[in-house]
């Protein structure tokens, strides 16, 4: 959309969960979150050299890989910018996935709302302190 940097972390993420040429991240059936397939994304996404994934129609680089070289920072991304992780094995409620896949949610990533995507922004110190301050006048 209009006004959304497109090198932010969710612009990148949005790009990512919707490339044809990453396995390893995908809508859950909804559309309303993220299933991470935690090995396949080490492998795809944050291993050196991931730039490129190989294998099937449309192998190539992978648009927008993220810096982190860590699972675990990668998640801190997504904690940082809202998003939780939903509890229990996506893997037995989804069909077609196996046991392992995690799932994401952040009421303002859907995958038919591209617009909401201005919405995210990162929590900082400073963004809890103006919350904070907001609920306090009310």
């Amino acid at each position: 959309p209009a006004g959304l940097n497109a090198s932010t972390f969710p612009a990148k993420l949005w790009r990512l969960v919707n490339s044809p040429r990453v396995r390893s991240v995908r809508w859950d059936s909804q559309a309303q979150g993220l299933l991470i397939d935690r090995s396949l994304f080490e492998q795809e996404l944050l291993s050196p050299g991931s730039a490129n994934v190989t294998g099937g129609e449309g192998a190539g680089p992978v648009p927008d890989s993220f810096q982190a070289t860590r699972f675990s920072s990668f998640v801190r991304q997504l904690n940082l910018y809202g998003f939780h992780k939903v509890p229990g094995c996506v893997g037995s409620a989804v069909p077609g996935l196996a046991r392992g896949w995690l799932h994401f949610r952040n009421p303002n990533f859907r995958r038919d709302r591209p617009d909401l995507l201005l919405r995210i922004k990162r929590r900082t110190a400073a963004n809890r302190q103006r919350l904070a301050a907001g609920r306090q006048g009310r």
